[in-house]
Formats: C-alpha cells, sequence, structure tokens
C-alpha cells in the first residue's frame, strides 16, 4: 500500500514539472506551426518522435539559436507566475502586416492564500495525453487555414505582468488582424497552470 502511494504521488507533477511541459510543448507548437505553415522550407526540418507523434523540429541555427536564447526566460516566468499569454505571429515579409496569429493563454491555479500552487494533482499521463490532443489539433489546422501566399516571418511576443522584471525587453503592441476570425483550439491543464490555444487569421 505504501510503495503504490508513493508511486502515485510521484506520477503528479510539481510547479517545476509544470513548467517544464508548457515551455516543452509550446518549443514543439513553434516549431510545428512553422513548418505546417511554410514560413521556411520544409528541408530545414527534421523530424522527431514526441508524445508519440511525429514533429518537426527547425535545423536553422539562427531558430535554435533563438528557441535556446528565450525558453529560459519563459521558464523563470512561469514559475514566477509572470507570464499571461505567448503569442506567435505569421506576418507578411513585405507589408509586415499580420495574417495570423496564435495565442497561447496561461492561467495558473492558486492555492486558497492566493499563492501559486507547488503540487499537482493531475496525472502525468493524463497531461501528456491533453497535450499531444492539442499538438495533434495544430497540425489539423491546416484543413481549414487560409493559404499563405506570400513570404512570411514571424514575430514571438511574451505578455507579463507589470511586476515581471524584464529588463532588456521592450514594450510590444497587440497584434491586431484585420476581419479576423478567431478559433479556439483544446486546452490542457497540468493542475497547477492551464493553457488555452487560440488560432486568429485574416478571413479572406
Amino acid at each position: 500500500m505504501a510503495t503504490g502511494s508513493a508511486q502515485e504521488t510521484q506520477n503528479f507533477v510539481t510547479l517545476k514539472g509544470s513548467v517544464e511541459l508548457i515551455v516543452d510543448f509550446f518549443n514543439y507548437s513553434l516549431n510545428s506551426i512553422l513548418y505546417q505553415r511554410g514560413v521556411f522550407p520544409e528541408e530545414s526540418f527534421i523530424p522527431t518522435q514526441h508524445y508519440g507523434l511525429t514533429m518537426y523540429m527547425s535545423k536553422n541555427p539562427d531558430i535554435k539559436k533563438y528557441t535556446d536564447e528565450i525558453l529560459p526566460h519563459l521558464k523563470q516566468w512561469l514559475t514566477e507566475g509572470k507570464i499571461k499569454k505567448l503569442v506567435l505571429a505569421l506576418c507578411d515579409v513585405n507589408s509586415k502586416e499580420p495574417l495570423e496569429c496564435w495565442e497561447f493563454r496561461i492561467i495558473p491555479e492558486e492555492t486558497p492564500t492566493g499563492e501559486i500552487k507547488q503540487q499537482g494533482t493531475k496525472p502525468l499521463k493524463d497531461i501528456q495525453q491533453e497535450i499531444r490532443n492539442v499538438l495533434r489539433q495544430i497540425t489539423a489546422c491546416v484543413t481549414f487555414l487560409p493559404l499563405l501566399d506570400c513570404v512570411c516571418s514571424f514575430d514571438l511576443q511574451v505578455h507579463t505582468t507589470n511586476d515581471a522584471g524584464a529588463e532588456g525587453w521592450g514594450d510590444v503592441q497587440p497584434i491586431s488582424i484585420q476581419n479576423a476570425q478567431e478559433v479556439q483550439l483544446r486546452s490542457f491543464s497540468t493542475s497547477i497552470q492551464n493553457v488555452h490555444t487560440f488560432v486568429s487569421y485574416k478571413s479572406v
């Protein structure tokens, strides 16, 4: 009995584990979107197995350097409960007009005293299944999103609370798409933090 209870406790994530799962999810989502939406050439990605899915990760050194630099910041701010949402915008290179916007809204679950929860109550396998479902849905979005028939760049915004202490990071204006259609995708919860995914795009 004691062994089983100990094992069960180990299968629940801590705040640190929750943050690792969310940052991991975002990294795979970012790469998957850049691949699926043709922002970079197909040959600049390499397939890898993750969560039982085939995901495509960029082998472009500039993209890898960019993610390697930003992910540690995301981990710190998520641990402190400072991130409100992550926004990935795909923009026309020439006009700079945003054509598509992916939002990952993060809502922490707090203790009755208003503090960040340190221990979750959901089994890891259930969290991984929910993440798998979101990643599948992101891939499936290409079936209804308009074709991006121009050369695109991407812009990544991190919306934090005012007390995040983001030295070296400039203020940004919220990205606005004219005549936007918004679709809410699946959500997932670590029982410590909740992640809600949305995609908005310019209606043709």
